[in-house]
């Protein structure tokens, strides 16, 4: 087992997620409420996520799991997630210089900046927190499938991407993010004003690090705690009207399902939010950038969604990691012993 252990662990960190032993918890109920763990909105943060996590999420792996039931993991303690803030979209202009031609050229490009703070999601039980660590801790509920312990801290990886979407929410283009130290420079002296000597602004490159402490509820001093980023895209359709920014990297949660031929389906946990451009191609201006606070996505005429969200996104993942599926669903892979 410890071969195959230590190969799961590795193929699962392109994930973020950490399938290190969980345990069985029951609290009355399938969802611990969002909303509870919040920083203040300042300096222009708008927006703030929460840190939802449903008790499934929280079994993780140690869950025993059927074979059309979908799999949720890495689960309670190697799940982490954090709170993440952010401004509005906005438009920057700037002067470049090919490198090639020399010809001087204006482009106007799109960025985002937000800011992280790890959390501690047992937060979320509220009064009963107490009772749920010691539930969490419970030693008696060991997985059949006993993985190696990791080596290092998990990866924070944060990524974004921007969709361009019809007015049916069908998607008409994509962009990730990129790393211009350039672009990084001017939107940090333009956002970060007299708090620029203190705070440093990190592309997604940079933001790469190991996942660090929770912060508490009741840190009255969170923000101090938080780490500030810049999401930057380039070459955007300047016609398109509606979009839609996912943000990987800050949960190691997953989802693997089965398609209609018995494929696995590999998902992270990201959050999303949509905004609005209504103006053209020819007068961009930054304050056409409209936040989307919630939608109807079922149809009936009434609001069901409201953003930022957290939801699980496909992606691509091939392993062949001999009982891979067993493994996740917490079902034994071990020979039944010889009858004497």
């Amino acid at each position: 087992m410890s071969q195959i252990s230590m190969k799961v662990a590795f193929r699962w960190r392109m994930l973020s997620a950490m399938l290190a032993g969980v345990v069985a918890v029951f609290l009355g109920g399938s969802v611990l409420h969002a909303q509870v763990v919040r920083a203040p909105l300042n300096e222009g943060f708008v927006r703030t996520s929460s840190i939802a996590m449903t008790v499934d999420e929280m079994l993780g792996v140690r869950k025993v799991r059927g074979a059309s039931d979908p799999i949720l993991g890495p689960g309670y303690p190697a799940l982490w997630i954090a709170e993440v803030q952010f401004k509005p979209l906005r438009l920057m202009r700037l002067n470049w210089t090919d490198a090639a031609s020399g010809e001087a050229r204006q482009e106007i490009v799109r960025y985002m900046v937000y800011r992280v703070i790890r959390r501690d999601y047992t937060d979320l039980a509220g009064a009963e927190k107490a009772a749920l660590e010691l539930k969490l801790a419970d030693p008696n509920s060991d997985p059949v499938n006993s993985l190696d312990p990791e080596t290092t801290n998990p990866l924070q990886m944060p990524r974004f991407l921007l969709q361009a979407q019809e007015l049916d929410g069908t998607v008409s283009a994509s962009w990730q993010d990129e790393v211009s130290v350039a672009i990084q420079n001017a939107v940090f002296a333009r956002e970060m004003g007299r708090r620029g000597r203190d705070l440093k602004l990190l592309n997604s490159v940079e933001a790469l690090q190991e996942v660090g402490p929770p912060v508490s509820a009741d840190d009255a001093d969170a923000l101090s705690k938080a780490f500030y980023g810049v999401a930057v895209w380039r070459n955007v359709d300047d016609k398109a009207d509606y979009f839609t920014v996912s943000m990987s990297g800050f949960s190691n949660a997953y989802r693997v399902s089965k398609d209609a031929q018995g494929q696995n389906i590999f998902e992270e946990k990201v959050i999303v939010q949509k905004f609005e451009r209504p103006g053209d191609e020819f007068l961009q201006e930054e304050i056409e950038f409209r936040l989307v606070d919630q939608a109807d996505t079922d149809g009936d005429g009434k609001a069901d969604v409201r953003y930022p969200l957290w939801q699980y996104r496909p992606r691509q993942f091939a392993t062949q990691i001999p009982n891979l599926d067993q493994i996740l669903r917490n079902i034994s892979t071990s020979a039944p012993a010889a009858s004497q």
